[in-house]
Order: C-alpha cells, then structure tokens, then sequence
C-alpha cells in the first residue's frame, strides 16, 4: 500500500539522539507511513543504529551515501519518497505521536499542498512555544500566499522544512530540491518556490514539532567556515526567485531589511568568532564589507529604518562608515552570538 507520508531523515554525527527520533516516528499514530533514514556519510553509529532500525520495520529505509552536507541529504530523501505527502525530521530532534496523523489530516480535509504547524525548542533546562507564523486556522489561496510573500522575511514563514508537510506532486512537478551548496540556512529559497507554486496553505497552531537546542549542531556552532559562501549563494537564490517570477519590486524591502537586520550581523558575528588574530578578523570583516550583496543592502537601507533595533542601527552605522576595527570591537563583546 502506498504511503501517506514519506518522513525523511537526514543524519549526521547524531548517534545521541537518533534513537529518540526514529522512536517518536515509529509511535506516530499514523501508521501508514516510510521513514527515510539517510546516513549522509556520517562517520559516528548513526548508519549503523539506522541500519537495525531497518531490520525491526518495514516501514523504514536506509539510505547510505557520501557525505555532502544537509541539502544533499534531503535531496536523497526525496528521490526516494513514494508518499501522497512528505515531512522532514532533523536527526537530533523528535515529534510528537500524532503529528503526522494530524497534519495528514488537515491536509486531506482542505486539499492542501502545504500543512505548517508550530514547534518546541527546548534543553535540558527549558522549553518554549514557537506558533506558525502564518494566520493559523485559515485556509490561505495563491493570492493570499503571494501577499504573505512580501514580508516571507519579516514573518519568517519561509524559515524550517520541518514544520511543513509538503505534497510530494507538488515538488515533483515543480522539480523543487534543495540547492545543495548551500550548507547553512538552506531552508528559505526552497521554501521560497514551494509556497510559490502551492495553491491551498493552512496553518495549525500546535506544538507538533520538538526542536532541540544542540550546541554541536550545525546551527550552533559559535564559527561555521562555509558561512559567507552559503549567505551569498542564498542571497544569489532568492535574487533570482523574486526575478524570475517579477516580485523583486514589491519584495526588495523585505529582503533588504532582512539582511540589515539579520544575516549581515550574522556574518561578521562568524568573523569575529574565528579563532585568528585581530589583524586577520578585521581582513575578515574588510571582505564582507566589500560583497556586492553588502554593499547593496547596506546602501538601500536607512539607518532610520523602524524595523532595526538600536543595536542593528548601530551596526549598519559602522558598516556605512566602514570601520572593520569597531565591528570588529562590537561583535567580540557580544560574542557568543548568532547575529
């Protein structure tokens, strides 16, 4: 029988945690689901623990390949998935049981093409509520999702594939798959086209999701050396998504803003975490003050802008002026920091 959904599962270095992930898809309360486990060439006992997993349920695959990053691994999921819907599930995080059964269910209901629900992120010493960003409860049409396009940024409605259930025709034939060299943040341009081409949209406001703040993922680490090349390529994606569907004038704003206010911070936040000497941070900050999608960003946007905080104010200040050395002296001081 063909499944509902097809849960794909990238894994890598999460040997502490990918039991209680594949756990929490095995007790979903939809059963006719595949789990799609993919070692993307991880060198822990992540393959190993999937491959046991593999021989308890039929309902799980494995997928072993060569190491190529988080989007490479997602793309693997779904040349494999043969579901009517598909779901990620990081390898470090879990779900609650009636997840997929819910959202299924959402989705069958309205005939939806994408489902969003809200999540938990949580540690060991806390845990808070994240909704969806989108109206929750309301049925959204091509209208109203390109509306919502214009401040994707603002709302970050476009951020996480893990809380949306997606339907697979839909991406199959808007061949949508993850850039794949882009390791960090890779999430927005794909969902960028995804809620493009999608023509009925709902929100759920329910915590389905259980984010887990892991300070040796990915995410969290205070330096990622890939880190300018990737904001710049997803800069380059969502450039030539607004262009190729004429949205650049009535999203310019959004995304501008959004690099003032975040991912610029960000970057020179990862310079200053670098472990190198003064001297070669500030070469650092120098060169990202010299990208053409800084130069631009910081050029459009006024340091009067409402939507920036004092500290973000500040920043684009010193950026208009450029002064890698009190950049430099800003970030180091609030480090650690994620922009």
């Amino acid at each position: 029988m063909k499944p509902f959904v097809s849960i794909i599962v990238p894994m890598y270095n999460v040997e502490d945690y990918i039991e209680e992930c594949v756990n929490s898809l095995l007790r979903q309360t939809l059963r006719n689901i595949e789990i799609i486990l993919v070692d993307d060439g991880s060198p822990d006992r992540s393959g190993e623990i999937a491959r046991r997993y593999c021989g308890k349920d039929a309902r799980v695959k494995v997928i072993h390949k060569k190491n190529g990053g988080l989007s490479s691994a997602r793309n693997a999921g779904l040349q494999a998935a043969t579901g009517d819907y598909i779901g990620f599930v990081d390898g470090d995080d879990f779900v609650a049981p009636a997840m997929f059964e819910n959202m299924y269910g959402a989705a069958k209901k309205d005939d939806l093409d994408i489902v969003m629900c809200g999540f938990h992120k949580h540690s060991d010493t806390e845990q808070a509520y994240f909704p969806p960003p989108l109206p929750a409860g309301r049925l959204l049409l091509s209208w109203d999702i390109k509306h919502e396009l214009k401040r994707a940024h603002e709302s970050r409605f476009i951020w996480y594939v893990w809380r949306n259930l997606y339907r697979r025709d839909l991406l199959k034939q808007n061949q949508l798959f993850f850039y794949e060299d882009i390791r960090f943040a890779e999430d927005s341009p794909f969902n960028l086209y995804a809620f493009y081409a999608a023509k009925r949209v709902k929100a759920i406001d329910e915590g389905y999701y259980m984010y887990r703040w892991n300070p040796q993922s990915l995410t969290e680490v205070p330096y990622k050396p890939y880190m300018d090349e990737s904001l710049i390529r997803q800069y380059r994606a969502k450039k030539r998504f607004y262009e190729t569907f004429q949205l650049l004038d009535e999203c310019a704003d959004d995304l501008v803003t959004y690099m003032c206010k975040h991912q610029i911070p960000m970057l020179l936040a990862n310079a200053c975490a670098e472990p190198k000497p003064s001297k070669q941070v500030r070469r650092h900050i120098k060169d990202i003050l010299s990208y053409r999608m800084v130069q631009s960003c910081v050029k459009a946007t006024s340091i009067r802008n409402t939507k920036l905080l004092t500290g973000q104010r500040l920043v684009l200040l010193l950026c208009k002026l450029n002064v890698p050395i009190l950049l430099e002296l800003f970030f180091k001081r609030n480090l650690p920091s994620k922009g």
